[in-house]
């Protein structure tokens, strides 16, 4: 067997200068570059920003702590608006949107919440993925949408 040297040399050198294996910088220092958007928990941000692009946390159908009624269509609503509000924060919008991930508790309803998402997410519309998922993060929502921008 043969075995790449050259390559083992090269991921060692890029370890040693990665700012994970630094024990001289603080974690404030390394991540100083990052920037925490929308609501910060102790869990989760709204999202963060790193150099050109935004990453938006998954938003989910609910407003002071309760889940928006009225089914599939004003929940993606809601998740769509959610998001705009995290771009905003970052200086950028849905035109600039280059993935977007749907997660549902039903792909049933899908026909649903694509009605909604094309009549609200500008042309031409980003790259998504759909998937049902077994369950949702809260209790009773049927939809999660998370996106990636460019700024």
């Amino acid at each position: 067997m043969l075995f790449n040297f050259g390559l083992l040399a090269t991921l060692a050198a890029l370890a040693s200068a990665s700012p994970l294996s630094s024990t001289s910088s603080s974690l404030a220092e390394r991540n100083s570059d990052i920037t925490r958007l929308g609501s910060v928990g102790k869990t989760l941000s709204g999202g963060t920003s790193f150099g050109n692009l935004v990453f938006v946390s998954g938003q989910v159908p609910v407003v002071n702590n309760t889940v928006v009624p009225g089914g599939i269509k004003n929940e993606t609503a809601v998740c769509i608006e959610k998001v705009a509000a995290v771009l905003k924060e970052a200086g950028t919008d849905w035109s600039r949107v280059l993935k977007v991930t749907v997660l549902m508790q039903d792909i049933n309803d899908f026909a649903n919440m694509n009605e909604v998402y094309n009549a609200m997410i500008p042309d031409p519309k980003p790259a998504r993925s759909a998937f049902e998922v077994g369950n949702l993060p809260v209790a009773g929502i049927s939809v999660e949408i998370e996106a990636i921008a460019a700024l």
